[in-house]
């Protein structure tokens, strides 16, 4: 063992060599701004593999290839090496071939709860990290001891330059000299340069020209003003195609608020100012917050109070008078909200010297919150991310002592509004409900103008009464300039623990406002009142569904592009629909017969069946297919899947030509891969699953797939998309055993999904979440990460008091559902089956809104919709019936009334429409 070490160590130290950069392209010159500074070349020196070592053996068995532990080398011969050589740290990773060194930095590695001095060597395919000293704790500014050092944290470490998926630019201690970098792998990583802008700068100007990074797609300037001009945010939102809350959030990230460091923590605006109703009418617009007001100046009696003392500060100069001392963000804000959950109750902790702060000073109501942020003179906070998403935060789940308050109140879970009836998880949801509302989407501009944009500073901000202390700003203070070390550490604490305002977006220009939403393009399932605008159609030429049709049996599957429907039949024949959403004859679209062609060649077929006892047979269905569009490459080289409007742009034939249709339950336990012109199969791979696959799920980006089967495992694939696989695959393990074969490869299976014990039965997964649902035959959820393929948690339904029975509680048969798609943002359930009734009902309570009746068509099959990013053409409902016959539903006002009798008609249910807070109950007494 000791000998193999000696190798390693010898085989990583040979060849230092100069790394030359005359090969690297120009970079396209940027604006110029004052967060790019000029890039002045340094020469500088590196490491090399040599060829001969691309094949000797890998590391030893057992060892963790993204680092190995310093400890682990702790002969003589090592450390002498290590004394002599500052760099031999590196030497301990295993290399790629012709891997080269490209600069060395001196660095700060921020984290939420650390600070760790180092270096930083970046080379042609990774970032490797050495700690200079044991840390910082971020809370207290003191080392961190031997008792508390996290080994995990503190070792050398590796980050892959080819799961790196973007770069933002960073601020930190108001100085524009940090990175944010993001992988493909959910990693983030915050460096703060202690060269300073300059530094960085250059570190990044190498980092995009001289390194090899082939998912990388982050905008060449680190200016947050030019990138969030570039993004074209604004407008997706205007025309509502993203939530409030994903806008929010993306202008926080590109203002420079990251959840690496706590004194830049996202912020979010408090929505409603009813904490105390028993009801919540959030068509109202007097529950709601006035949004064009910073919080301070929400009370009319305390504006006055603080504009007399802003009047009074006369030995102030102009620019650093201010109005509030506090800020709307900070540290200890963000620790009051979140001290129920780890790590912020150990860090809130810390922050009272180690103890729990006066139980009356903690969050333990909500309404009281609120009444402060209106009434104190020296509290102003807004809110963070958590409040719209995460109940867990009002939930004191660990039983953490937070002691009593001076009327005997015991602290525990937080006091919630009544109208949220004690129930965090009922608070969060109508609260994200608030936040999306139409009050909030037309006035939502007005706060992004406050924290963002025009009105954050200058005169604008003084008329709006948004003025905080100076030291809160960007560019207010040059700590370098700052010779005394007592002022220094006072500035730089206030800095920290104060608040600091993000960076600005918008200088000049109020942000434009939403469009009102009958000008944008709604989702077909929205709102109660629309309802009754539904109407069925049922072209009547078709390839299924009479007796000499060409394809026979049920409808099982419909995948919908933008002018093609791509339809699956029982006896696995494919057929392509031409659509548009123009009228034609009696029809409100144009839907015509294309091409019928038979899923692969005779021996590949699905099976209907497998052998053996009744639960051991596979099914059919929608859950057994899935589509993805191949990628295009774009004029900056990146590799981009296309996405069907702007390949149907160029015509049908182009979209047809990159349709992958996927689908699983061959008699050969394998997942497929079929072009949909011409049904020739791509790829067929088993992924190791042992038995049949029975079910798939593709992500909505159609870049990752998961598999589940009779093995009781998941798989995770990379849909063709060979340097995701690269990045999600361990690279270096390739490198040492062999070529890499996913090149060639259109599925790549990345990830094994533990936890079930008997055979997946059901898929669902979300690649902006970065979370895999699987469900099994013994009713056993369990939740990963995609990514990563990490198991989160396991869920045994028999916990949960709203079970099946709910789903059944205007359904008396108690019929099996073979489809069942949430749409509206998660607002509205739509589900078919046995009945052969398609259920609209509403996901919190399950409320059946409307009913469509389809007996004399069979069992629901299958149902899908328009695709989202399809708008702004209107939305359309398809649904496959057993017969093999195709309904597709659209909703307009102005349709004529004098429809055929024969057309099947939607039934509201308006007695099964219950209030926000009867639904909740009535659900909580089931």
């Amino acid at each position: 063992e000791e000998e193999e070490n000696k190798q390693a160590l010898e085989r990583a130290s040979e060849g230092l060599v100069p790394y030359c950069e005359s090969g690297a392209a120009d970079e396209e010159h940027d604006e110029v701004d004052d967060y790019n500074a000029t890039i002045v070349n340094d020469e500088v020196h590196g490491l090399q593999m040599s060829p001969e070592e691309e094949n000797d053996e890998p590391i030893l068995p057992g060892e963790d290839w993204d680092q190995i532990e310093s400890e682990e080398f702790a002969d003589m011969e090592a450390e002498e090496v290590k004394r002599k050589d500052t760099l031999a740290w590196a030497k301990f990773f295993i290399w790629s071939h012709g891997e080269s060194m490209v600069g060395l930095y001196s660095v700060v590695v921020v984290t939420l709860q650390t600070l760790t001095q180092g270096q930083l060597l970046l080379t042609t395919r990774g970032l490797y990290f050495h700690a200079t000293d044991k840390g910082v704790n971020m809370i207290t500014k003191e080392q961190i001891s031997d008792e508390d050092l996290n080994s995990k944290t503190n070792n050398d470490r590796r980050w892959r330059l080819s799961r790196l998926t973007g770069v933002h630019g960073r601020r930190y201690m108001l100085r524009a000299q940090a990175l944010e970098l993001f992988f493909a792998d959910t990693h983030e990583l915050f460096i703060n340069f202690n060269g300073g802008t300059r530094e960085r700068d250059r570190f990044y100007s190498k980092l995009r020209n001289n390194c090899k990074t082939p998912i990388l797609s982050s905008p060449k300037s680190l200016n947050p003003r030019i990138v969030f001009k570039r993004s074209h945010l604004t407008e997706m939102w205007r025309m509502r195609k993203m939530s409030n809350f994903q806008y929010l959030m993306c202008l926080n990230i590109m203002a420079g608020r990251t959840y690496n460091d706590i004194g830049q923590y996202p912020v979010f605006p408090w929505i409603l100012n009813d904490y105390t109703s028993q009801t919540l009418d959030l068509t109202d617009s007097r529950v709601y917050r006035d949004l064009t007001k910073p919080v301070g100046a929400l009370n009319p009696d305390r504006l006055a109070q603080l504009i007399a003392r802003y009047n009074d500060l006369d030995g102030f100069p102009e620019e650093e008078k201010f109005l509030y001392g506090s800020h709307y963000s900070s540290p200890g804000f963000v620790l009051h909200y979140l001290i129920r959950a780890e790590p912020f109750t150990t860090m809130a902790i810390q922050l009272q010297s180690n103890r729990f702060d006066c139980p009356d000073r903690l969050f333990f109501d909500l309404s009281s919150c609120w009444s402060g942020c209106l009434n104190s003179s020296s509290d102003v906070k807004e809110l963070i991310p958590e409040f719209f998403t995460c109940p867990e935060i009002f939930i004191n789940t660990n039983q953490f002592p937070l002691g009593e308050t001076q009327g005997k109140t015991q602290v525990n879970d937080v006091k919630l509004p009544p109208w949220a009836n004690g129930s965090a998880y009922e608070f969060v949801r109508l609260h994200r409900l608030a936040l999306e509302s139409e009050y909030v989407s037309r006035n939502l501009n007005h706060w992004v103008d406050l924290i963002f944009g025009y009105q954050q500073r200058g005169p604008e901000a003084a008329a709006a009464h948004n003025v905080f202390h100076y030291l809160s700003y960007e560019g207010s203070v040059d700590l370098d300039k700052i010779t005394d070390e007592i002022d220094r550490q006072g500035t730089e604490t206030h800095i920290q623990h104060f608040g600091q305002t993000p960076s600005q977006l918008l200088v000049k220009d109020p942000h434009p406002s939403r469009l009102p939403a009958d000008e944008c393009w709604q989702p077909l399932c929205s709102e109660v009142s629309n309802f009754k605008d539904l109407r069925c159609h049922m072209p009547l030429k078709q390839f299924g569904g009479m007796a000499n049709s060409e394809a026979s049996g049920a409808v099982v599957s419909i995948q919908v592009l933008n002018e093609t429907i791509i339809v699956v039949y029982a006896d696995t024949n494919v057929g392509t629909y031409r659509w548009a959403p123009t009228s034609s004859n009696d029809l409100p679209f144009s839907f015509k017969k294309d091409k019928l062609r038979s899923l692969g060649c005779w021996g590949t077929n699905i099976s209907p069946g497998a052998p053996g006892s009744k639960e051991m047979m596979l099914q059919l269905g929608n859950w057994s297919f899935g589509m993805t569009l191949r990628r295009s490459i774009a004029k900056d080289g990146i590799m981009r899947r296309a996405t069907s409007r702007n390949l149907e742009s160029n015509g049908s034939s182009s979209a047809e030509a990159s349709a992958l249709l996927l689908s699983c339950g061959h008699w050969d336990h394998t997942v497929k891969v079929h072009s949909l012109d011409g049904m020739r199969v791509k790829s067929s791979e088993s992924g190791g699953h042992r038995g049949p696959i029975r079910c798939l799920s593709v992500t909505d980006d159609g870049s990752l797939m998961i598999t589940g089967g009779q093995d009781a495992t998941c798989r995770v694939w990379v849909v063709d998309h060979p340097d995701m696989a690269v990045a999600l695959l361990d690279g270096y393990v390739q490198t040492a055993l062999g070529t890499d074969g996913s090149k060639e490869k259109i599925l790549s299976c990345c990830h094994v999904l533990w936890g079930h014990e008997t055979p997946i039965t059901c898929l669902a997964v979300s690649s902006d979440l970065d979370v895999a649902l699987s469900g099994s035959m013994d009713g056993i959820i369990c939740v990963h990460s995609v990514r990563r393929g990490k198991f989160v948690r396991s869920i045994c339904v028999d916990d949960f008091y709203l079970k099946e029975v709910s789903l059944r509680r205007h359904n008396q048969e108690q019929t099996p559902l073979h489809a069942m798609e949430i749409c509206s943002g998660g607002e509205m359930l739509v589900t078919g089956g046995e009945s052969c009734h398609v259920v609209i009902r509403t996901l919190s309570d399950l409320g059946v809104r409307c009913v469509l009746d389809l007996s004399r068509h069979g069992p629901i099959r299958c149902i899908s919709f328009t695709p989202a990013d399809l708008n702004p053409s209107p939305q359309f409902m398809y649904i496959g019936t057993d017969d093999g016959r195709i309904t597709i539903v659209d909703s307009d006002a102005l349709h004529d009334t004098k429809a055929s009798e024969e057309r099947p008609k939607w039934i509201l249910h308006e007695s099964g429409t219950t209030s926000l807070m009867s639904g909740h109950e009535q659900n909580k007494k089931k």
